[in-house]
């Protein structure tokens, strides 16, 4: 009798751990495929649509002669990409169409490929659109340069450095930022924060201080034709909804630590109206706060933008 109560006892307990084991298979497929959907490859196709969208928007504003619209945030949510703009626009370039309000347009990313549009790459202004991450499986990115003043990423320091090293080699490896260029400035350029970057581009710069970050250009690709002559200065660029030359469209992100923020005086830097600056850690006077939290979540204050897991968590 005791035999066989123990015996099934022990049974039990087999059963037990083999319908555990089960489960964390299943969780573990669950979340590898979760992965492989939202990896590099899978997110290279989600940011070549993101491109072609934001190019048929220039192509098709331009060609109008109106001015191109501010967009707050791009949303690629498998098979729709919808912009969420700053201001109502009804007057939607094909195949974008405008919801009722005018302050989303929409397309099915098939109909950009449908249309020939991969093969016109037009200049378009919003190369330093970057994805800060997921909410509800959605892709979330937002226009850096669309953020006046200082942009500030806030939290547990490992994680930081992680969503900007995401940030800024999305931005110069990635299909939209295909005329932006990413400075970073003096404690910037060392470790720990360039050990976690892994590209290679012109478009990636240093510089020691201020001064010389100021002082680079805006990078183009080899063949843009330059709107005007690069001033020995840095000057300030036509406004984004602009029409105008590809030449107009380079971006500047410079990336600098608090520290240096607070040294050297960022506050009063003479930047661009498309120019955009990220510091790594807290400051006080940052326009825009966006905090990193250890469990994967942005907390992006003001700018409203729900995120659940960062760009960085992605692959």
């Amino acid at each position: 009798m005791i035999a066989s109560l123990v015996l099934s006892v022990v049974l039990g307990l087999v059963l037990l751990g083999a319908a555990a084991a089960l489960i964390r298979r299943r969780r573990s497929n669950s979340t590898s495929g979760q992965a492989r959907t939202a990896g590099p490859g899978a997110g290279r196709k989600v940011l070549e649509s993101v491109a072609l969208g934001l190019q048929a928007v220039a192509r098709g504003r331009v060609s109008g002669g109106r001015p191109l619209p501010d967009v707050h945030t791009v949303v690629h949510s498998g098979r729709r990409l919808t912009l969420q703009l700053a201001q109502a626009d009804l007057a939607a370039p094909s195949p974008w169409t405008p919801d009722v309000s005018g302050k989303e347009w929409s397309l099915d990313p098939a109909d950009l490929r449908r249309t020939g549009a991969a093969g016109d790459r037009p200049a378009h202004p919003y190369s330093l659109t970057v994805t800060l991450g997921l909410h509800r499986g959605d892709r979330v990115l937002v226009d850096l340069a669309q953020l006046p003043g200082t942009i500030a990423l806030t939290g547990d320091d490992n994680e930081v450095l992680r969503l900007a090293q995401a940030l800024i080699t999305e931005i110069v490896s990635g299909p939209v930022g295909h005329l932006a260029t990413v400075v970073l400035v003096g404690s910037a350029t060392s470790p720990p924060v360039t050990e976690g970057l892994e590209v290679r581009s012109s478009r990636l710069r240093t510089a020691a201080d201020r001064e010389e970050a100021l002082a680079h250009e805006g990078g183009m690709p080899p063949g843009t034709v330059p709107a005007q002559a690069p001033a020995p200065a840095p000057a300030p660029a036509p406004a984004p909804g602009t029409p105008g030359t590809p030449g107009t469209y380079a971006r500047r992100l410079f990336v600098v630590t608090a520290a240096q923020f607070r040294d050297e005086r960022w506050a009063d830097a003479p930047l661009r109206a498309t120019d955009a600056l990220l510091v790594l850690g807290y400051i006080t006077d940052a326009a825009w706060h966006i905090g990193v939290n250890t469990d994967g979540s942005l907390d992006t204050g003001r700018l409203g933008v729900p995120i659940d897991t960062h760009t960085a968590r992605l692959s």
